[in-house]
């Protein structure tokens, strides 16, 4: 058996950086091994640790490859290098360099945003602090040598270690999907359509939470269901009695979307929702998020549903600062969610994020923290930054709009109340198609709503305000004043022009969908 080669070589570094302007961390080892030589990439021994080591805290595959281990790196953030250009050195031996040459750190820090430059192992920390820190003036955080000759520590050890390579990477940690499971097992809402989550109960339930709290959403899902129990029925449904249904949720085109999937699913699908997340998003109205949300749910598929609550309580776990809705924070935070997602449980993990965001990392307020089972990793805690993260674009303020709304009281014989007048709304625009009570633009007083009414050619009316009310759209404010008018009549044209019909209040309370943001004089003149 033939002793190792003792003899001192003066060897350049014969491996290049590898970094991209979008590195995050920099990791740098002391000088290539003789087997890192040889295969002319880092870490090449075969039994040093760092690729499981990496790869494993970030839940991907194992590379194997030169060219698998660069796309890595790459996709992941992480610069390589080592602390030394040139060195003389007995084979693979750090303790044996001598003559130390540093490298310049300058090309990548120049180009790359590093947030943290971290160093496998003591000697190349060792080597940073005397001949590169002064330069760079970057302190680095020392890790244990994922090296083969570091036999004190475990696999599982150096994970322990190594996983604070993730808080400047802004990922999340592999166990962070079990933690989330965990609180779900004993803290999981109570829901009707968890009791029986079929693919169309997920999907209506799913459609109806978009920009809704729970609480309001139940009474509306249990009457749905008692009207549509199934999706022949969503697609055979008539229109005004759909609207009708939808009463008071808002965002009528989501109710309008569902019939129309409805009916795809009837055409195309047998009736039955597709179980492919591809062919849901062909759905009208069904998005990444509802199409995770139902794939996941419904269908055990590994898919993330990513919502606001999803990125709020990533975006306060990773400690990320980038605007909420930008396009790459976006991606960033779905794909740190993807990487945790659990592929046994992937329903449960993404209601689990749902309820966590809706209870306990709240949007507004304070955040109950205590609460929360990642209260001791959470990066926006641990720099007291819970009520600032996630960060949002400021708001353009509202545009206010003044109308005069006309509530139109219909009287047959010994003033007795037969109906009311209802217009539908342009086909476009906001609340397309609706019914609504008649109005206009801006404040009219009580002279000048008379003036109206005579205009329109009302006979016998009288004129009562019914006083002021509002409704907040999201770039809109309403700011109305009412009038009740009782009248004894109603000329037909202007019915046949103007969009108007008569019905009588039973309809309106029962038959006519007719938005909330005429609620307040509804109920003063119907209910």
């Amino acid at each position: 058996m033939s002793r190792p080669d003792q003899t001192y070589r003066r060897i350049d570094h014969p491996i290049p950086p590898l970094y991209d302007k979008d590195s995050r961390i920099l990791i740098l080892g002391s000088f290539p091994s003789v087997k890192s030589r040889e295969a002319a990439f880092f870490y090449g021994h075969p039994r040093n640790r760092f690729w499981e080591v990496v790869s494993g805290l970030l839940s991907q595959p194992l590379p194997v490859t030169v060219e698998e281990k660069k796309a890595f790196l790459h996709q992941e953030h992480i610069a390589l290098w080592d602390s030394i250009k040139s060195c003389d050195i007995i084979g693979s031996s750090d303790s044996s360099i001598r003559n130390v040459e540093a490298n310049d750190l300058s090309v990548i820090l120049e180009t790359a945003g590093i947030r943290q430059i971290f160093c496998n192992g003591a000697k190349s920390h060792e080597y940073y602090d005397r001949y590169i820190r002064p330069v760079t003036g970057m302190p680095a955080v020392k890790l244990p040598s994922t090296s083969p000759a570091n036999a004190a520590f475990s696999s599982e050890r150096l994970m322990r270690e190594w996983k604070q390579i993730l808080k400047p990477l802004k990922a999340a940690h592999p166990a962070t999907g079990k933690v989330l499971l965990g609180w779900y097992d004993y803290n999981a809402r109570i829901l009707p359509w968890r009791s029986d989550p079929t693919p169309y109960h997920v999907w209506i339930s799913e459609i109806m939470l978009q920009q809704t709290r729970v609480e309001a959403v139940i009474p509306y899902y249990e009457r749905w269901m008692e009207a549509l129990p199934d999706i022949e029925s969503l697609a055979m449904v008539p229109e005004d009695r759909l609207l009708k249904l939808w009463e008071g949720l808002g965002y009528y085109n989501r109710a309008r979307n569902l019939k129309k999937a409805a009916v795809t699913v009837m055409e195309d699908y047998g009736g039955e929702l597709p179980t492919d997340y591809t062919e849901l998003l062909k759905l009208s109205g069904i998005g990444e998020y509802t199409a995770g949300a139902v794939a996941s749910i419904a269908f055990g598929l590994p898919e993330p549903a990513v919502d606001g609550n999803a990125l709020r309580v990533f975006a306060r776990l990773l400690g990320e600062d980038g605007e909420i809705t930008g396009t790459a924070v976006k991606k960033s935070l779905t794909a740190e969610i993807r990487r945790v997602l659990p592929k046994d449980r992937p329903g449960d993990f993404n209601q689990a994020i749902m309820d966590l965001g809706s209870a306990v990392c709240l949007p507004t307020g304070r955040p109950d923290c205590p609460s929360c089972p990642f209260e001791a990793d959470c990066q926006a805690r641990r720099l007291g930054q819970e009520t600032v993260l996630p960060v949002r674009k400021k708001k353009k303020d509202r545009r206010i709009e003044k109308k005069t709304v006309f509530v139109i009281e219909l009287a047959g014989e010994e003033g007795r109340q037969t109906g009311y007048v209802l217009h539908r709304r342009p086909d476009r625009g906001l609340l397309p198609d609706l019914w609504e009570f008649p109005g206009v633009r801006g404040h009219l007083s009580t002279e000048e709503a008379g003036d109206l009414a005579g205009q329109w050619g009302l006979e016998d009316f009288c004129v009562t305000a019914l006083g002021e009310a509002r409704h907040i759209f999201t770039h809109v404010e309403w700011q109305m004043k009412g009038y009740l008018v009782k009248t004894g009549k109603v000329p037909e044209d202007l019915c046949r022009d103007q969009s108007w019909i008569i019905v009588s209040g039973k309809a309106v309370r029962d038959q006519y969908a007719v938005p909330s943001a005429f609620e307040y004089y509804k109920k003063q003149v119907i209910e």
